[in-house]
Parts: C-alpha cells; sequence; structure tokens
C-alpha cells in the first residue's frame, strides 16, 4: 500500500512561523505521493527538496547556523530492499543535500561523504550551489547568543553542559530537522535533511547523516528522527526502531516507546510496506503530513501541543 509522512522538525512553533510551514509540508506529502509509483527514493527526495527550499524549515534555505556563524548541511537517504544507503556531513553551498546524498548512494562507491570531498561530487553532477545563509538565521543566531551570554558560559566544554537546559528554557529558538518515509508497497525508504542546532560548535555531526540514528531502512520499516541529535545517536533510534518491529514490536509502540526513554526533546516519524504510519515526540510540537491510498487528502498532526500521536 502506498503511503508517505513528512515532518518538518520538532520543536516549539510559533503561530506566524506555522502558518506559512503547514502549506509547504503538506505540499511536500502531495509531491511525494504523486511520485512513489515512479521511484519511491525519488519520491522522499523530492518531497524533502520541497522543505529544503522553504526558509521555515531547518533544512537547506531555512537551516540555522553554528555558534561562529558558519553554515554546515546534513543529509541521508535510506532505501531497504534492494539496500541504498546515502550520506553527506558538513556541506556549506549545496542547495538540495538530500540530493547529494542521493548521488553518493547511486553513483559513488561510497555510503558517506563529507565537507569538501561530497562538494565536489556535487559540481561534479551539476546540482544547484547558493549562498544559504539569511537573514533570519544570523538574528536567530544572534538571539541564541544573547541566551548563552545570560546562561553565562564562557568556554566550549560550558557551551555543550548548557546546550540541554538552554533548548529546554527556549525551546522557540531550536527547531529539528525534517525527513519524509514512504513506501509504495515494495520498499521503504526515508530521508532526512538538517542544518543542525544553533548551539553546535562548527564541525559537530549529529544524527541525520548518521544511518540508523537520525535515518534507517530496513525490513519493510523505515524511521526518520528528529530533535537533539546526541540522544537520537546514543539510541541509534530509527535502526533501533526498525529492529523491534522486525522481532514483533508493534510499529506504535515501537516508536512512543523509544522516544519516552530518550531524555532530550525528540521525535520520530515511521511507517512499514504495508502502509502503517505512525509517529511520536516529546516536544511541544512536530507538524507532520501524511497521505496513503485509504486517505486520499493529505491530513496534517503533530500542531495540538506535547504528546504521541498515530
Amino acid at each position: 500500500m502506498k503511503a508517505i509522512i513528512v515532518h518538518g522538525g520538532a520543536g516549539r512553533w510559533g503561530e506566524e512561523r506555522l502558518k506559512h510551514a503547514l502549506p509547504v509540508l503538506k505540499e511536500a506529502a502531495e509531491v511525494g505521493y504523486s511520485l512513489l509509483d515512479e521511484d519511491p527514493v525519488k519520491a522522499v527526495e523530492e518531497a524533502v527538496k520541497v522543505l529544503e527550499d522553504s526558509p521555515y524549515f531547518n533544512a537547506g534555505k531555512g537551516s540555522v547556523l553554528s555558534i561562529d556563524g558558519s553554515l554546515e548541511m546534513d543529509a541521508c537517504i535510506v532505501r531497504d530492499n534492494p539496500r541504498l544507503v546515502g550520506a553527506v556531513i558538513g556541506v556549506r553551498r549545496v542547495k538540495n543535500p538530500i540530493s547529494l546524498a542521493r548521488i553518493i548512494a547511486e553513483r559513488t562507491s561510497h555510503h558517506v561523504m563529507y565537507g569538501e570531498g561530497a562538494e565536489r561530487i556535487a559540481r561534479l553532477f551539476n546540482l544547484p550551489e547558493g549562498n544559504l545563509i539569511t537573514d533570519y538565521a544570523r538574528r536567530r543566531l544572534e538571539r541564541v547568543r544573547e541566551k548563552l551570554l545570560k546562561e553565562e558560559v564562557g568556554d566550549d566544554l560550558s557551551l555543550m553542559a548548557k546546550t540541554i537546559d538552554l533548548i529546554r528554557k527556549y525551546p522557540d529558538l531550536f527547531i529539528g530537522t525534517v525527513g519524509a518515509v514512504a513506501t509504495d508497497g515494495r520498499s521503504v525508504v526515508a530521508g532526512t535533511s538538517t542544518g543542525g542546532t544553533s548551539v553546535k560548535l562548527p564541525g559537530r555531526v549529529g544524527d541525520t547523516p548518521i544511518p540508523g540514528a537520525g535515518t534507517w531502512a530496513e525490513n519493510g520499516c523505515g524511521a526518520s528522527a528528529t530533535g537533539i541529535g546526541e540522544g537520537i545517536i546514543q539510541m541509534l533510534l530509527t535502526k533501533t526502531l526498525c529492529d523491534r518491529v522486525a522481532y514483533g514490536t508493534p510499529l506504535k509502540e515501537a516508536a512512543e516507546e523509544l522516544v519516552r526513554r530518550t531524555e532530550y526533546p525528540v521525535g520520530v516519524i515511521a511507517l512499514r510496506r504495508n502502509g502503517e504510519v505512525v509517529f511520536a515526540y516529546n516536544t511541544d510540537f512536530m507538524p507532520v503530513a501524511l497521505k496513503t491510498e485509504e486517505k486520499k487528502e493529505v491530513e496534517v498532526y503533530g500542531v495540538q501541543g506535547k504528546s504521541s500521536r498515530t
């Protein structure tokens, strides 16, 4: 059964930003669903690209900046059968990192590439580039820096020690990654893209480009995670979710338990090859849009407050 679910990131969404973001989220689900018969990998890629091209999500054009004002974007795409894995780390000028992740998976002998080497591949395949640092991203970083100064954070170690407390106190400054998971009834594909988090040190790598952490698909199950990457990495959240489903745990139960177990702000979307779709989150919001064969219209969830829902 065909199905797609996309998420716009876990966190606290302001009313104005959410108003602009939800139509884009719906568009991403529509675009992805329309391509499922052609190729589920392309469906996920194009759905994520819609989100990367919008300034309202933390990916591509809307990416947040590292604490020094630099831009470092990550992405990953995984198909369960036949196996396909591609990820990119720390690119700065590639307009759509999810497309580069797909090229790495399909056109090279590697699974993960980073930095300048990955950008050479992007240029080789003529992927669009651009200056993706926006004025909004600069203003948001300044607000984060102001909060850090109030917390009297003086060095890198103190910065890392204060990160989670800062996010809990000022969640409106932190919106997670974007992602999509889809199936054509045969294969399951998951894709995720992010600009990271505003308080990250240059060079920090989160969960998104780590296969099995922020993105995974296996044995007819796929998942994309969002939130604080360190917590997702510690649990290998998406791989663990797929494994539990493979061993008989219901999809809804697996997603909700893993989100509940982490002490970090996180969320996850997941689906199975039979079209079953779930999502769970422990943040104030995690806007998602889904479309299935049973539900012809795109439905939006995750904007009603903190909870785990299916």
